[in-house]
């Protein structure tokens, strides 16, 4: 019998699909063949003691997976971030930054993001979302390496509308503006040297209770000849850049983790009464165009490879100098 059993569980091994370890729990009613999810490995879900002890006690669910309205399928993801109090992780919550109020899915495949890789994200902005104030973020490729800061931010603002915020074009320096490198050791604070930003939609033109498709073809490597980023937006390439994409090798514990990772969610400051709200679909990610199987969305890969174009950042802050140069 025990033969048997042996038997019968590696039978079971050999026939798991292999995106059984995405995010298609039953707890959160995603079927294997929804799209919601697709092509990740692992998740967890940042401060999650702290933000299940805030849901019991307010009989709310701050990440829950949702029927309707969906960008495709039958299933799709409501974000919320209320704004009586902070329910984020202490050190979170004491800090003066823009993550008091983080909802927040960090995906964790082991390795992170290396190389080229293409991902998809859809999102919605409810008509009674407040949710322009301190531009919020909602989508970060983040470094693996804790000391490092973010790659990409996808955000709203009440000034660029819908903007992409790129850190590591020009590399790192001490957040107190040297940028002599013989002085970095394992106790710095690392800034990016430049930040450029990107106006991808109007605040004017930004419409509620729209589904909006983001595609991103990025090349993460440190080596500014060879990294690359591009975005569509709605099938129009509207970014198509060269540059360095992953910040370079520094004197730091945690440089085996110096890759990308992909979470999306809510990241904005803490306001009092101020509600902030998101739909999120359709997050895929592959190493090819082709194996986003993009044509139950609308889209040909084809038709988005070979377009032409793309615009210039309309802010770049030069973190040294303060000083800002604006297109």
């Amino acid at each position: 019998m025990k033969k048997i059993f042996l038997l019968i569980l590696l039978m079971i091994s050999f026939v798991v699909p292999s995106n059984a370890k995405d995010l298609y729990k039953k707890n959160l009613n995603i079927k294997k063949n929804d799209t919601t999810l697709q092509g990740w490995k692992a998740w967890r879900v940042t401060g999650k003691k702290q933000l299940k002890k805030y849901e019991k006690k307010n009989k709310i669910k701050l990440f829950s997976v949702i029927n309707n309205p969906t960008r495709l399928g039958g299933t799709a993801f409501f974000i919320q971030a209320p704004g009586d109090e902070c329910f984020q992780r202490k050190e979170d919550c004491e800090r003066n930054s823009s993550t008091h109020k983080r909802v927040e899915a960090k995906q964790t495949d082991a390795g992170g993001i290396l190389g080229e890789v293409w991902v998809t994200y859809s999102f919605n902005a409810p008509e009674e979302s407040q949710w322009q104030k301190y531009d919020p973020h909602i989508l970060q490729f983040h470094s693996g390496v804790s000391e490092f800061p973010p790659l990409f931010l996808l955000g709203i603002s009440s000034k660029y509308g819908l903007k992409l915020r790129v850190e590591p074009l020009k590399g790192l320096v001490n957040c107190d503006g040297t940028i002599d490198e013989r002085q970095v050791d394992e106790d710095a604070n690392y800034c990016a040297r430049e930040l450029n930003t990107y106006s991808l939609i109007p605040i004017s033109q930004l419409k509620n209770n729209v589904w909006y498709d983001l595609l991103f073809n990025i090349n993460f490597d440190s080596d500014p000849n060879i990294g690359f980023f591009k975005v569509w937006l709605d099938g129009d390439l509207i970014i198509d850049e060269k540059g360095q994409t992953l910040w370079k090798d520094k004197p730091v514990e945690e440089m085996e983790f110096n890759h990308a990772n992909f979470n999306f969610g809510l990241y904005a400051q803490f306001i009092e009464n101020y509600s902030q709200s998101i739909y999120a679909d359709e997050i895929r990610k592959a190493r090819s165009c082709e194996d986003l199987k993009l044509n139950d969305l609308g889209y040909k890969c084809d038709d988005l490879i070979n377009q032409n174009g793309g615009m210039l950042p309309i802010e770049i802050e030069d973190i040294v100098t303060g000083e800002f140069t604006y297109n």
